[in-house]
């Protein structure tokens, strides 16, 4: 179940979608500047990740992750970070 499965092309459709919603967002509230910038770089990493064929494939191990779980968070770019998102919200690992 690679990027060429009939599944993935509708969430890559919704994070362009988002993306186009995200970029238009209009705040001045610093905060919310910093979580929509960080939500931006999230999904265009994503969008990234789908040009290069390596949507949904765990950048560590480089199994598949599942498609219901790439469903419920697109921009997850590892197994781990997938369990900590479904363990305990969305979590930023900025290292």
């Amino acid at each position: 179940m690679k990027m060429t499965d009939d599944q993935y092309p509708a969430i890559i459709e919704e994070l362009e979608s988002s993306l186009k919603e995200l970029e238009s967002a209009d705040t001045s509230h610093p905060i919310v500047r910093k979580m929509i910038e960080e939500e931006i770089r999230d999904v265009r990493y994503a969008l990234g990740r789908a040009d290069m064929n390596s949507f949904a494939t765990c950048e560590m191990s480089g199994e598949l992750i599942p498609f219901e779980l790439m469903k419920m968070n697109p921009t997850s770019s590892t197994l781990q970070e997938m369990n900590d998102w479904r363990k305990y919200g969305k979590v930023h690992l900025h290292l």
